[in-house]
């Protein structure tokens, strides 16, 4: 399964995810074969892109519990969309405090492991997709690192204006599919900021929302050349916010990027230990299945392997078969870890998703 721009899908290829429309509806099953209908369909829908099947690939299983998650963020991005929308302009409503009890009960307790899966974005609901994902993901993380329920619906409500700014902000520039100038880097983060603002003159949010908004505002304006910098302690809610918020940002499809890994985005915030904490990282690791088996790896070596199983006390040190040599490598043995390890994960053999690097940090 890889990632293609919507431009370059061509008839023949089959779609590896559902597609549904904003209702929810189920337009496109896995494993459509695409035809000159669903092709003009598929190009006329203003997303980043699909993922599709290689010609020989098998179609992979998926879950009941993976194909409702699927279909409620197609569903809950609806919601979210209109709310936020309505609250920018003034209105209040407790639309949001519903779906934030239902994400805090269907994923802020799960005991084992989910299939994270990145629903498809483009311009238009980019925004309210990584915003709920977002919300999700610290549904999750809250749950492992055994935060209050009160304080774990709160950080939920929280991640969903967390990027409020971002629906204020000049759309022609937020979409631009090139790196943003200094100029128009400094014009987006006006707008982030402004969009805390508004969150911070809410009547209707609880404090501890406000707060971690606060947290983010500044931050956020450590970020601005020539502003004086704050110091200040974060609280464990907003270290999970920056966590997830990059988590998603990282894995998910956007217009000047094609998708990471989820082994890629897990080793890039385990490189930033300075910005992100690694015991949230380490949430991400116990909550998400990062390296399930039949996952395909490139090795230090340079040999190319299949995933066979997670080790329960190291999962990212899985037990591997290479190709090459039909060798079985066990990371989670010291000896073995000393002289090989996952250098990056393919989607397939020869669709590698590459991480980011320092000097291209995401915005």
């Amino acid at each position: 399964m890889r990632f293609v721009k919507t431009n370059e899908i061509k008839i023949g290829q089959r779609l590896a995810k559902p597609v549904y429309n904003k209702e929810g509806v189920l337009l496109y099953g896995r494993g459509t074969t695409v035809n000159e209908s669903v092709l003009h369909h598929v190009s006329n829908m203003n997303t980043f892109g699909f993922y599709v099947l290689d010609a020989t690939e098998p179609l992979p299983t998926i879950t009941p519990e993976e194909e409702e998650f699927e279909r409620f963020q197609t569903v809950s991005c609806r919601t979210l969309q209109k709310e936020l929308n309505d609250f920018i302009e003034g209105h209040d409503s407790n639309a949001l405090e519903i779906l934030a009890k239902t994400i805090v009960n269907n994923y802020g307790c799960l005991s084992e492991k989910i299939t994270f899966i990145q629903s498809i974005r483009g311009n238009e609901d980019g925004v309210y997709k990584h915003c709920l994902n977002v919300a999700m993901l610290c549904a999750m993380l809250s749950h492992k690192l055994k935060v209050d329920p009160k304080e774990q619906f709160n950080l939920v409500q929280a991640a969903f204006y967390h990027d409020l700014g971002k629906l204020i902000a000049p759309q022609d520039i937020l979409n631009k599919p090139d790196k943003l100038t200094s100029e128009e880097l400094y014009i987006v983060r006006q707008a982030e900021i402004e969009g805390f603002d508004i969150v911070k003159k809410s009547y209707r949010l609880p404090s501890t929302v406000k707060r971690y908004i606060t947290q983010l505002r500044i931050e956020q304006m450590n970020k601005i050349p020539g502003t004086a910098k704050q110091q200040q302690t974060l609280l464990l809610g907003t270290k999970i916010l920056q966590v997830a918020d990059m988590y998603d940002i990282l894995t998910a499809m956007r217009v000047y990027k094609d998708p990471t890994s989820e082994f890629d985005a897990v080793s890039f915030l385990q490189s930033k230990r300075d910005l992100y904490d690694d015991n949230i990282v380490d949430a991400i690791i116990e909550s998400i299945n990062i390296l399930p088996p039949g996952c395909c790896v490139e090795l230090t070596n340079g040999e190319k392997g299949l995933v066979l199983s997670e080790s329960p006390y190291y999962p990212l040190r899985p037990t591997i078969l290479g190709f090459k040599t039909n060798t079985i490598y066990d990371l989670s043995q010291r000896k073995t870890y000393d002289t090989v390890k996952i250098k990056s994960v393919m989607k397939t053999l020869d669709n590698r998703f590459m991480m980011s690097t320092p000097d291209n940090t995401p915005n």
